[in-house]
This record gives structure tokens, sequence and C-alpha cells, in this order.
């Protein structure tokens, strides 16, 4: 009897198909399949199908989450970082505290400042209101000296000028001071052309009367002039005193030819 021979796995003689990756993979999955020795190419094979299973597992993973939104924590850090302050605790408490700190000694080295600035525009101000001041009171000054000094020059003047005054000087100032009125100024010639001849060094011998109106010291203090030998201030007390007393030359004359003094 003719012995039937199947053909097995490993049998020499017969040729045998290599087995893919697919097939090698899945029968030791099964554990059916005995991995033949020596095949290098199928292990190469089963570990790049290995690596693509993990790839698509890897793949079909959770989405990555989104950076975490930035807490006032991590914000304090960050500014911290910028100022250079030590961020030991990981909430930022610690860091919080220290830049609150430092912004309060910012605050209070700004305030300091503004009010160093203010107090030094305060004395700035004093200084320069004090040097108007001092400017104001120096000019008003030598508008003064000024006013004086030609004061003094026109007393001067006027003194060398009654020195050297005529008797028709004389006349010619009293008209003016009358305003021209020709009336008045005849009944004032002929008062004090009796009296002193319009001289105003005249000196009565038998009492004080003396200058161009003859006034005793007693008359020259009720008309607020000082006794003078300056013959146009005489002048100026006489039509004072004259006014006051008759109202005008003429009334003084009229009283003079009436009781001989007036």
């Amino acid at each position: 009897m003719t012995a039937r021979h199947s053909a097995r796995p490993g049998d020499a003689g017969t040729p045998q198909q290599p087995e893919t990756a697919e097939q090698v993979v899945a029968a030791a999955a099964r554990g059916r399949h005995r991995v033949p020795a020596r095949r290098p190419a199928v292990y190469l094979a089963a570990a790049a199908v290995g690596a693509v299973l993990v790839n698509v597992l890897l793949s079909t993973g959770p989405a990555a989450q989104a950076d975490p939104v930035p807490t006032a924590a991590s914000e304090a850090v960050s500014v911290a970082d910028q100022l250079g302050i030590s961020a030991p605790a990981a909430d930022g408490t610690e860091v919080a505290t220290e830049l609150s700190g430092h912004l309060q000694q910012l605050a209070a080295s700004r305030a300091e400042r503004e009010d160093s600035e203010a107090a030094a525009a305060q004395t700035q101000a004093a200084a320069d209101d004090a040097a108007r001041q001092a400017q104001e009171a120096a000019a008003a000054q030598a508008a003064a000296e000024a006013e004086a000094a030609a004061q003094a020059q026109a007393a001067a003047e006027a003194e060398a000028a009654a020195a050297n005054a005529t008797t028709q000087d004389f006349h010619d100032y009293a008209l003016a001071q009358l305003g021209g009125d020709e009336s008045q100024f005849s009944c004032l010639e002929n008062l004090w052309g009796r009296e002193s001849g319009w001289n105003p060094d005249a000196q009565n011998p038998t009492s004080t009367a003396y200058g161009i109106p003859q006034f005793l010291n007693s008359t020259w203090a009720g008309t607020g002039i000082a006794k003078t030998d300056n013959g146009f201030r005489q002048i100026d007390a006489g039509l004072i005193y004259l006014d006051s007393r008759y109202g005008s030359p003429c009334g003084g004359w009229a009283h003079s030819q009436a009781t001989g003094w007036y």
C-alpha cells in the first residue's frame, strides 16, 4: 500500500510560501503559530506594524489641552520678574505682597518728590515776590528822591530869583496869582505900596511887622507859611490872609483906608 504523504511545514523538498507580516502577527496573537527561527525580516515587519498601531493609538488620543490662561498670581510673578523680585511662592502671594510694598514705596517717593517740588515752587514764588516788592520800593524811593530834588532845585531857583527880583517882578507875580484881575491888583498895589513899598526886606522898627505885607510874627502862623525873606512867598502869604480876613485885596484896602491898618 502506498502511503500517502501529506506535505507538512518544514518538510524538505516542499517549497513554502513566505508569510506576510500581518499573518505572522495574527498567528502569534492566536498562539497557534510558531515563529520560525532566524527570520529577521519577519521581526522587522512585525515591529513596523506595531509602530503603526502605536501611532494610530496615539493619534486617536484626546486633543492637547489649550495653554492655561494666565492668572493674577502668574501676572504678579511676571511683573515681579521684571522688577527683579524673587518669587518663591507658587501661588504668587509673597510676590504680590512684595510687589505691593514696592509700589507703595514708589508712590511715597513720588508724593515726597511732588511735595518737595511744590515747596521749592512756593519758595521761588516768595523770593520773586520779595524781589518785585524790593524793586517797586526802590523805584518809589527813587521817584520820591527825584521829586524832592526837583522841589529843592525849584526852591533854590526861586530863592535865587527872589534875591534878584525887582518890584516889577513882584507886581507881575501878584497879578498872575489874582488870575489877571486888574481891579483887585490895583487895590493890592495901593495897599502894599503904602505898607512896605513892595520891599521884601522891609522891617517895622517898632514891631515884628516884616516883608511886603508887613505881617507880625503871629500873623505868619495863620497863613501856613513860615516867616521868610522870599518876596514871592510873602505875596502868597499876604493873599491868603486878605482872602480869609477880608474876602479880597480890595476889601483889605478899604479897611486900611478906614482904619490905617488891615
